[in-house]
């Protein structure tokens, strides 16, 4: 029981017997991606929900006071919204990769057999997690403890089954935020799973084509879904993609392998100068692109200039259609770029970054609720005097100061900063601790669960001869 309830890292530390060991595989960076990822929109919504002024750009506050949390690059630390761009292009190049190599290994069979246990399993990967969370999230809140309670336990049974129905599990609506009760944050999961039942059709439908024909429709279709606005089907196409050129870099024979190496070390030498200084470039863009502000992004230096070049259908959908389409593009050149720089391979393949990977979804899923139980006890609120007169119907009382920004203030930039510092040294602890009970409590045996109930679905019995064809008499 002590081991369960406590962090995984530490229960390891503790119980050196029972650790569990995690090998390094070729696309292992990518998970440790992905799990940078779940804690920077972790960071984004305390932010937004905690210390609002601190997500405008540098410069453009109303009282012309700006910290230096809030400089392009800097502010990247709480900019959640790119993240999402960034899950669904890893989320195209993982759900991809498997089928994709058993199609250059010339095994369909084996392309089918991933894609068809694939399709079986994702509704249990991404709901089944997702129905347990809100389910607990339903109970707290009837016993008062999140939110607000409906009027009997079946009113609040009967409103969390028409929230699973027609809103975490729904989907019908491709890319809308259907804002999803009981945690709003969970309106990807929807999206992601239309789009891995799209992604899954599209390998079947090129898997007996041609290479070059292949990749030609494939870039050809992610096209197609930007010129439509549909920004999340681009980018797990372009996850598959970007797959398939992994794949193809990793079976190509090394420089030191050809029959005339001179020429392939003039070759080599200018490539490996001018690559990485590129691949560099890209990432450094993406850093600039997802600082994006949430508002007056026509009075951000630099983004600016991105706002006005945003084309068409993007330009004119709504008022976050132009930044969805500058972060799928730098979500899918982030991707690519980081697993050229060896350096940020190694930093992602790192333990750390391996630890955030596995635990991603877990942060996903519970940040919110665990910010809206702590949040509020323990940031507090500055002092605010009375208004009005006493007496009036306009009258306030004076609130007084409490938790953290009670301590250090909130009124000042820096005072906004240390407060917002202190509150994620103070959150960030408890919600990886709930999040790493979830990812192995509830995360890791629905994923399991998938897996045994595939298998006792599975018919693996022989054909009959009539079936393949063949006549008792032959």
């Amino acid at each position: 029981m002590l081991r369960s309830l406590l962090p995984s890292f530490i229960a390891d530390c503790v119980f050196p017997d029972h650790k569990q060991t995690w090998k390094v595989h070729p696309t292992s960076y990518l998970d440790g991606l992905r799990g940078i990822a779940s804690v920077i929109v972790f960071f984004c919504h305390y932010t937004e929900e905690n210390f609002r002024p601190l997500t405008r750009a540098y410069g453009v506050d109303d009282d012309g006071l700006s910290g230096w949390i809030q400089l392009p690059f800097v502010r990247m630390i709480f900019s959640g919204r790119p993240m999402v761009h960034i899950f669904f292009v890893i989320s195209g190049f993982v759900l991809s990769y498997k089928p994709i190599k058993a199609i250059h290994a010339r095994d369909l069979d084996k392309c089918y057999t991933a894609l068809a246990s694939s399709t079986f399993r994702r509704a249990f990967r991404l709901f089944g997690p997702c129905v347990a969370s809100t389910f607990i999230i339903m109970v707290l809140c009837q016993l008062g403890y999140l939110y607000h309670p409906h009027t009997s336990w079946s009113a609040q049974f009967w409103n969390w089954e028409n929230v699973m129905f027609h809103q975490l599990t729904w989907p019908w609506e491709w890319d809308h935020d259907l804002r999803p009760g009981y945690d709003i944050h969970l309106w990807t999961i929807p999206i992601e799973f239309a789009h891995s039942m799209l992604l899954f059709m599209v390998i079947l439908m090129f898997s007996r084509v041609r290479l070059r024909i292949r990749q030609a429709m494939v870039f050809g279709l992610m096209v197609y879904c930007l010129t439509c606005g549909k920004w999340a089907g681009f980018e797990f196409l372009a996850g598959l993609f970007l797959a398939e050129v992994h794949i193809l870099q990793s079976a190509q024979p090394k420089d030191w392998e050809s029959s005339d190496p001179i020429y392939h070390q003039e070759k080599w030498s200018a490539i490996s100068t001018v690559k990485p200084l590129l691949h560099l470039f890209l990432v450094i863009l993406g850093l600039f692109i997802g600082g994006w502000p949430n508002n007056d992004a026509d009075k951000t230096s630099g983004i600016r200039y991105f706002l006005e070049q945003t084309p068409m259908p993007f330009a004119k959908m709504d008022k976050l259609a132009p930044q969805k389409f500058w972060f799928g593009l730098s979500a899918v050149f982030t991707v690519w770029s980081v697993g050229e720089l060896p350096f940020l391979k190694r930093f992602f393949e790192g333990s750390l970054a391996q630890y955030c990977g596995r635990v991603s979804y877990a942060v996903y899923i519970c940040h919110g609720p665990v910010l809206g139980y702590f949040q509020k006890r323990v940031l507090g609120a500055d002092y605010i005097p009375a208004t009005g007169e006493p007496g009036t119907p306009d009258f306030k009382q004076a609130i007084a100061a409490a938790g953290i920004k009670g301590i250090l203030g909130a009124t000042t930039v820096t005072q906004k900063t240390m407060s917002w510092f202190v509150g994620l040294c103070i959150l960030g602890p408890i919600v990886i601790w709930v999040a790493d009970i979830f990812w192995r409590a509830i995360d890791n045996p629905v994923v399991s669960i998938g897996r045994k109930f595939e298998n006792a679905c599975l018919d693996d019995t022989e054909p009959s001869p009539r079936a393949m064809g063949y006549s008792p008499a032959a």
